[in-house]
């Protein structure tokens, strides 16, 4: 028997799987490989909201958690999945990087924000007001760590290769029961689909539609991911990913004109190159009401969790999140009671 089986395999379930495996737990990935929101995300890790130019909330913890993650994955597997890379905010305007200036000696902001405002020449960017540099940023190859993931975990023979049938799940006070899987516990990180989930679906969980494109610079030379009104950040050879959109209301699962139009136009009102468009790509995140995940147990089936709602910022909050949960499951210490769905406690679960 395993100790836990998890539903899933985007950046929330492979980062909980590490984990897991870095403490010593046995387990069992159950994917079906269809491409969520994971599977577009350019992978930023950023502690910083750079429209407000306020920290993201437990910022130094998560990005902490991160790298120690991170560290294993490369101990396990030779592959660093991490590009260390500053972000550059790039200010519209002098009052902007005035109040960048007035905001970094805060204490929660200055570990994070270089006070200086950066005179920093890029071919084809127009950015007369300068930019604000952000410290401990980067971004990480989500298609790589996901493929990766399940690559190392195959070798283990810990991956089933399915989609969840919920009719096969049998729980007791001890154990579930799946097919011919058993485990002490069972957690789905199943995203979106957590809509489909009968045992968490009344969650209030929100769609959140991003579109992203990759697009072809010849002779761009950026040593930055650059944010101003859109990302654009360097990925490979001469390729860029432009994001992103966040869109509630059309959550149909394709990408769109409208967002195509918001991302090219904003590009453009800062970047003077001519580009190519070479793929559009669209994913639903889940996200929650309060911004913050939903990570707990069931009300009936104690040992059935679930770990959902990281939303656009799930390689940062993940892997904090995966030891918060690890830590109730098995030391039966207290959630962060910012993330433990009894916040909800009038859902009936």
């Amino acid at each position: 028997m395993k100790d836990v089986i998890i539903v899933g395999s985007g950046i929330a379930a492979c980062s909980l799987a590490w984990q897991l495996h870095q403490q010593g737990k046995s387990l069992t990935l159950i994917s079906d490989r269809k491409k969520g929101s994971s599977s577009v995300a350019a992978g930023v890790y950023n502690p910083m909201v750079l429209k407000r130019f306020t920290a993201v909330w437990n910022a130094g913890v998560q990005l902490e958690v991160l790298n120690n993650m991170f560290d294993y994955v490369l101990e396990n597997t030779d592959v660093d999945v991490r590009t260390p890379i500053t972000v550059a905010r790039r200010f519209h305007d002098e009052k902007e990087s005035l109040t960048w200036i007035k905001k970094s000696v805060r204490e929660d902001l200055k570990m994070f924000m270089n006070s200086t405002v950066q005179k920093i020449d890029i071919n084809g960017i127009e950015a007369s007001s300068g930019y604000g540099l952000v410290n401990g940023t980067g971004w990480v190859d989500t298609i790589k760590f996901m493929s990766l993931t399940l690559s190392f975990f195959e070798s283990l023979d810990s991956v089933s290769l399915e989609t969840f049938d919920y009719s096969c799940l049998e729980t007791a006070h001890d154990s579930v029961s799946y097919k011919s899987l058993s485990a002490a516990h069972i957690i789905f990180a199943d995203g979106y689909r957590i809509l489909d989930n009968p045992y968490f679906n009344q969650l209030p969980i929100q769609g959140n539609k991003g579109e992203v494109l990759l697009i072809k610079i010849p002779g761009l030379e950026l040593d930055y991911i650059l944010k101003s009104s859109v990302f654009l950040m360097p990925y490979k050879d001469d390729l860029f990913w432009v994001g992103a959109t966040y869109d509630r209301d059309d959550l149909v699962d394709v990408a769109t004109l409208a967002g195509k139009e918001f991302l090219t136009t904003r590009l453009e009102r800062f970047m003077k190159l001519p580009y190519e468009i070479v793929e559009h790509k669209h994913g639903i995140r889940p996200t929650t009401i309060d911004r913050r995940p939903f990570v707990g147990h069931h009300s009936i089936d104690e040992n059935v969790w679930v770990f959902n709602g990281m939303g656009s910022r799930a390689v940062l909050i993940a892997p904090w999140a995966s030891l918060q949960l690890i830590g109730r499951m098995f030391n039966n210490q207290s959630l962060h009671k910012e993330i433990d769905i009894k916040r909800f406690e009038k859902v009936n679960l």
